[in-house]
């Protein structure tokens, strides 16, 4: 697959909000999202040896390998406009560090975010759970 897939939680409204930054901020259309409720998340995911899908985390498919959690985050900085690369200071954390702060956030994402976004409209061409 030659596009980096971003698979979320379309309950969370954390992560809804997420992947509208991310769409706004993007350099170009080159990610694809697939929500990891759908059935596209869940057979890709099995076949890449996630049985249990974590819906507090998400995941980034690139260049064939799949990341999740602060990585994830931080990975997708490459797809983002020039303003936002001064985020990419936080390499500098070591993954233990920022999965602690990356999964304090997510637990308490729902108390956070108490009103729910409305579900994430995507470009049929870029929303993979549209394709099947």
């Amino acid at each position: 697959m030659k596009h980096s897939i971003v698979f979320y939680d379309s309950s969370c409204p954390l992560c809804s909000r997420v992947v509208r930054f991310i769409i706004k901020h993007e350099k170009n259309d080159e990610l694809r999202f697939s929500a990891l409720q759908g059935e596209f998340a869940k057979s890709f995911l099995s076949n890449k040896g996630v049985n249990e899908v974590d819906l507090s985390t998400f995941y980034l498919f690139k260049n064939e390998k799949l990341h999740q959690k602060s990585t994830a985050a931080l990975m997708l900085l490459a797809y983002l406009k020039w303003y936002l690369q001064l985020l990419n200071i936080f390499w500098i954390l070591p993954g233990v560090i920022r999965d602690f702060f990356y999964m304090i956030i997510s637990r308490n994402r729902f108390r956070i975010f108490k009103n729910r976004c409305d579900f994430v409209r995507l470009d049929p061409k870029r929303d993979l759970d549209t394709l099947n």
